[in-house]
């Protein structure tokens, strides 16, 4: 029988609840994994008591390193990574870090997982203490790791020309949906036009705003709900609501859970997404299988989502949006075209696809010599 090759996994920087889409992302793509016939490669997964205690189910699925860690202490978690996990991985063919960064000490051959580079190009949102953390570990990561993992092909090509970063040591290991729903689904009352975006500058809930003034005249019963995390633009955000005269139809939620976003998702008419910078867009993909109608902004990696019937609009245009918006809301059968082309497009985003990806990657990894 084959020796299987063992790659240490590192999830240390998860903590349930807290990371958004890059912690759906890592544990459904190992759900995948660990369904798949692949048995030539045998993952371990380094991550804290909370992590599994969240996740049981990968507990079960694979061999496991657990760490009494709090994941919310940086420093704590980077010490951690270079001391206590660089021990635990040893005897390994590889390891992979899933969240952006490579520890100073950490075993070769050596993957990670780099989302975007929003902290490089957009770094008035973050604190300054995090921008400097940023600005040295993001290149470092790059630069020293043996394959740089990105979840789109748009995030590759910038690590490429921005780093120089050959080709041969990038990897796309996409973001997936878990579930694809068959049929259109029925217009919703109150129609319901749905943002999931935190509130920073780049995430252009004020000109959504503005352009749903506009729309709130021709459509009386509308709503604009927006959920996600309190960022830099929250207090403009809170401010253009009061202007707007609409705060009885403007719903700021903030975060919400996973289970709260795919009941809200349920009762959107349509997904709206302006945001001008994405690494990849995850938002616009989970609205499509859900049978949600998108309308995004163009020139960003979420357009690449899309298929060739679809409804993009210049991101600063809050007429365009209104009217496309209001088009939408009115017309039945280009609704249907869209979720239709949106299930057409899902379908190439499943995390099964996500798990070989992820599979290929880890077989070129394990090629690579140490150094």
């Amino acid at each position: 029988m084959a020796t299987k090759a063992r790659i240490a996994v590192n999830l240390l920087h998860i903590v349930p609840g807290n990371v958004g889409g890059s912690e759906e992302y890592c544990v459904e793509t190992l759900r995948a994994f660990a369904e798949s016939e692949t048995k030539e490669i045998e993952p371990v997964i380094h991550a804290s008591e909370a992590f599994f205690n969240e996740y049981p189910d990968l507990r079960e699925s694979f061999e496991t390193e657990i760490y009494r860690l709090e994941g919310r202490n940086r420093l704590k978690r980077i010490l951690t990574e270079s001391t206590v996990f660089r021990r635990r991985a040893r005897g390994v063919e590889g390891v992979h870090h899933f969240g952006g960064h490579l520890p100073i000490f950490s075993p070769k051959p050596a993957a990670v997982t780099m989302h975007d580079l929003q902290p490089l190009e957009m770094p008035e949102n973050f604190s300054f203490l995090k921008r400097l953390y940023f600005r040295i570990v993001i290149p470092s990561s790059i630069k020293n790791a043996d394959l740089v993992v990105t979840v789109s092909d748009d995030v590759a090509d910038q690590i490429n020309k921005q780093f120089e970063i050959s080709y041969d040591s990038l990897r796309t290991v996409s973001i997936g949906v878990a579930s694809i729903k068959k049929e259109p689904t029925e217009p919703k009352d109150p129609p319901t036009i749905l943002y999931p975006a935190s509130t920073y500058p780049h995430k252009n809930h004020i000109m959504l705003i503005k352009a749903f003034v506009r729309l709130a005249d021709k459509n009386p019963e509308a709503q604009l709900v927006f959920t996600g995390a309190p960022g830099t633009a929250e207090h403009r955000v809170r401010k253009e609501i009061k202007k707007s005269g609409l705060k009885e139809r403007i719903h700021l939620r903030g975060r919400v859970s996973s289970r709260e976003m795919k009941e809200i998702l349920k009762s959107a008419s349509i997904m709206a997404f302006p945001s001008t910078y994405e690494g990849f867009g995850i938002p616009v993909l989970e609205a499509m299988a859900a049978g949600i109608p998108v309308v995004v902004a163009r020139g960003t990696p979420a357009t690449n989502l899309l298929g060739e019937n679809s409804l993009t609009v210049k991101h600063d245009d809050d007429k365009a949006w209104y009217l496309a918006l209001n088009k939408l809301l009115s017309d039945r059968e280009l609704r249907n075209q869209l979720i239709l082309e949106g299930f057409k497009q899902a379908n190439k985003y499943t995390y099964q696809n996500s798990a070989q990806q992820l599979l290929e990657t880890w077989r070129q990894l394990i090629t690579i010599e140490r150094k």
